[in-house]
């Protein structure tokens, strides 16, 4: 039941959108992640100045794009590249930075602004970068999780670092401080929560519902103060409970 407020249409299918902008004007510039070809920025205070970000056809698609800073946009791409670009007006086209942290593929980048870390992942493995010298400051591989990983996610504080899998598992890590930091505790995949997130096989899902039902007639007799056998013939409507 909301008003609309603006409504423009673009020309490819927008793969994701988020908002920025400057330190002195947050939120007031949307950015779509067009067919992961470019970048549009529309200026909601300028909405006759739209603009769009294109990059170098050898870093590949974009994959995934993060606001950071006064206005600046970290972006990875499927070639492993990440690449930091700005949005003030007398810098626009102009790479700020770039570096190639995965061989063969990237599929996600997180940045925590508590920490000036970015975390990204791909290749079966994780990798910790520090913003200030952008330089890697560790990596941890998940040998069982080549091409699978998927997504990350940092905790607000930015002492835990998740990342999940296509094939259903979530890894977490505690990142140590100090100058030791590096990747730490990482979630076993066949532990209690892994598990809980992996989608159960059909002869799981089968003993699951046998246990459910127990559960539920046990239950139900304690309820009704009557033997399980009693039940039992109650519901097949062979005799009546008393």
């Amino acid at each position: 039941d909301g008003e609309t407020i603006d409504q423009v249409k673009v020309k490819c299918r927008p793969q994701s959108v988020s908002f920025g902008g400057k330190q002195n004007a947050q939120g007031s510039i949307v950015s779509v992640n067009m067919e992961g070809r470019t970048i549009l920025l529309y200026n909601l205070l300028e909405k006759d100045n739209a603009l769009e970000l294109a990059f170098q056809a050898r870093y590949g698609n974009i994959v995934s794009y993060r606001w950071f800073g006064d206005g600046y946009i970290m972006a990875g791409f499927s070639s492993g590249f990440v690449v930091v670009i700005s949005t003030h007006m007398h810098e626009i086209g102009r790479e700020q930075y770039c570096a190639k942290f995965h061989d063969d593929q990237l599929r996600d980048i997180a940045h925590c602004p508590v920490t000036n870390r970015v975390a990204c992942c791909g290749d079966k493995c994780v990798k910790l970068i520090d913003m200030d010298d952008w330089k890697e400051i560790s990596a941890h591989v998940l040998e069982k999780e080549a091409s699978t990983l998927d997504s990350l996610a940092w905790a607000d504080d930015g002492k835990i670092l998740s990342v999940s899998s296509r094939s259903g598992c979530l890894y977490t890590f505690v990142i140590r401080s100090g100058n030791d930091d590096q990747l730490a505790g990482r979630l076993n995949p066949h532990s209690v929560v892994a598990n809980a997130l992996r989608p159960l096989p059909a002869h799981g899902m089968a003993a699951l519902v046998v246990v459910l039902v127990a559960l539920l007639l046990t239950g139900a007799c304690w309820h009704l103060d009557v033997g399980l056998a009693d039940l039992l013939r109650a519901l097949l409507g062979t005799s009546e409970v008393a």
